[in-house]
């Protein structure tokens, strides 16, 4: 399986680019930006057409960071959460889970539905309107699973 790649102008901040960049998070921080896996380097003279960008390289690097770390910032303890468990390689990632459950005292199905309640309310195009509590105590159904909401049976 090919592991996903996106260019800082492809983010939206959907669940799998959060994911994604959180693996990262370090880095954006500092201004440095993955490089493309498929680019080779090679440049053909013909073809090549020169771009000239008014911003620095790392800005735009430093830019998603800093919205991430806002929105993460606003999810609070779960945020945090959420960023220490996506932040580790997939195959620790129930070890992760575990540990911080023994850390915090609780089970690990109440912190893997703290992470996940974090990640969606940290993932979307745009930040979230309300606080974090709020969002998470208005959508109890839809974080829970999404269930299909019962039809009101007619009255004959």
């Amino acid at each position: 399986m090919i592991d996903p790649y996106w260019r800082p102008n492809q983010i939206r901040f959907t669940k799998p680019q959060v994911k994604w960049l959180l693996g990262f998070i370090d880095d954006l921080r500092n201004g440095d930006y993955l490089r493309d896996p498929t680019e080779t380097g090679y440049v053909d003279p013909a073809t090549k057409q020169r771009h000239v960008s008014g911003k620095a390289k790392f800005l735009k690097a430093a830019d998603i960071a800093a919205e991430l770390d806002k929105r993460i910032t606003n999810a609070k303890l779960d945020g945090l959460l959420m960023e220490f468990y996506y932040s580790a390689d997939v195959e620790d990632l129930l070890f992760r889970a575990e540990h911080i459950a023994q850390c915090l005292a609780m089970p690990v199905s109440e912190v893997t539905k703290r992470i996940r309640n974090a990640l969606f309310f940290v993932s979307g195009q745009r930040r979230k309107a309300g606080s974090y509590d709020a969002f998470v105590k208005g959508n109890q159904r839809y974080l829970k699973g999404r269930s299909k909401p019962t039809l009101p049976l007619p009255c004959w």
